[in-house]
């Protein structure tokens, strides 16, 4: 028979024994435990989604949906087909991308000018409602002034970019000083501009032709119609923009290559009625074979002069722009030649700059619109009807 401490000493070996076993079952069994290994799932599982969840929030407030952004096109009334066109192209880039377009006209241009029925909002200078104003043309000043309240109008409005055709670079500085100070979280509205271009900082990105070589097509035109000899007149505004003034050096460079092509001085006019007055009084003065007008409205005025003296077919006629009446005295033989940039498209990438400014896209600082010669015998070419028939599907 074992002594009592034997008994015990036994039991407490038995005891140890029995512990470490237990304890290597335990060891064993522990990851795979269904309770334990269930909550330790939960807990990752729910770090994932607050890792998730936060990265979200940070894309969401980096890169907002398209569909949230509200675009202003602010373009300057009477600006006819070609402002037409550029509306149609940012309402197609819009509808493409889920982005909301409105559209803010400074009105009016002048006495025939009326605001299109397709803008959301117009602008009026503030004497417009008198009954005097009905009949009267407005200054530069009030044009540019209402143009900048359009701009204005837009942001109060909500548009988050503004696509801008502006009237000078007083103008386009004025709105961008607008776009710079209307956030309250110190962001700035991108400011894109459509048509011309302009020395101004804090520009996002700028939509035209290459007014250097648009002149350069404009001298070669002339050129040809002249049979490279004669005397020709340059007739358009105040080069208020740099586009303006590359597209005279465009013209004189490659003039330059044609010794007997004689270029009187430039002469300013700003309307079609001053610019007719000055046609009138050139083609009095000099003996002229052909004139080259920088612009829509210095074209029209020297149409105006040549249907009054009925002798346009002695005088040919390079201009720039497609307005219907252009056109159309384009097919009557008035115009030889237009040069004609692509409003459309202007439109269409002037959005999706500025949809790529607001998504932290790269945004090109410059977009070149091919420019083309369009005449009698090209004109209802399939590609030269959608540049100057965009309207028309």
């Amino acid at each position: 028979m074992m002594d009592g401490s034997e008994t015990s000493s036994k039991m407490n070996n038995q005891n140890k024994s029995t512990r470490r076993v237990l304890a290597k079952k335990s060891q064993a069994t522990l990851p795979g435990s269904p309770g334990l290994w269930s909550f330790k799932a939960l807990c990752q599982a729910a770090a994932v989604c607050c890792l998730l969840i936060c990265a979200a929030c940070g894309m969401a407030g980096a890169d907002q949906p398209a569909s949230s952004q509200r675009i202003a096109l602010i373009t300057p009334a009477g600006t006819g087909e070609l402002a037409e066109a550029i509306r149609l192209g940012a309402e197609a880039a819009a509808k493409e991308s889920g982005a909301q377009l409105i559209t803010v006209e400074a009105y009016p241009v002048d006495s025939a000018s009326h605001t299109s029925p397709n803008a959301d909002y117009a602008i009026s200078p503030p004497s417009v409602g008198t009954p005097a104003a009905a009949n009267r043309d407005f200054t530069r000043s009030e044009r540019e002034q209402a143009q900048v309240q359009a701009a204005a109008l837009a942001l109060k409005q909500g548009a988050a970019a503004l696509l801008v055709d502006p009237l000078s670079e007083d103008v386009l500085g004025d709105i961008i000083r607008e776009a710079e100070t209307v956030r309250t979280d110190g962001g700035i509205v991108p400011v894109v501009v459509l048509n011309d271009e302009f020395p101004v900082k804090g520009i996002t990105s700028v939509i035209s032709m290459d007014n250097l070589e648009a002149g350069r097509q404009a001298g070669q035109a002339m050129a040809e119609l002249l049979e490279g000899q004669g005397h020709i007149a340059l007739v358009g505004p105040d080069p208020l923009s740099a586009g303006l003034v590359l597209r005279e050096e465009g013209i004189e460079e490659e003039l330059q290559n044609y010794p007997d092509i004689d270029i009187i001085p430039k002469s300013v006019c700003n309307s079609r009625d001053a610019c007719w007055q000055t046609v009138k009084q050139l083609l009095d003065q000099h003996e002229l074979a052909g004139i080259i007008a920088l612009q829509e409205p210095a074209s029209l005025g020297a149409a105006d002069e040549l249907h009054r003296r009925k002798d346009g077919s002695q005088i040919s006629i390079v201009g720039f722009g497609s307005e219907q009446q252009q056109l159309e005295q384009l097919q009557e033989g008035v115009f030889q030649r237009l040069i004609v940039q692509n409003g459309y498209s202007a439109g269409y990438l002037g959005l999706n700059q500025a949809l790529a400014k607001l998504k932290r896209e790269h945004v090109q600082a410059r977009v070149i619109l091919e420019t083309k010669v369009v005449s009698t015998e090209n004109m209802f070419w399939m590609d030269n009807q959608k540049l100057l028939f965009p309207f028309v599907q």
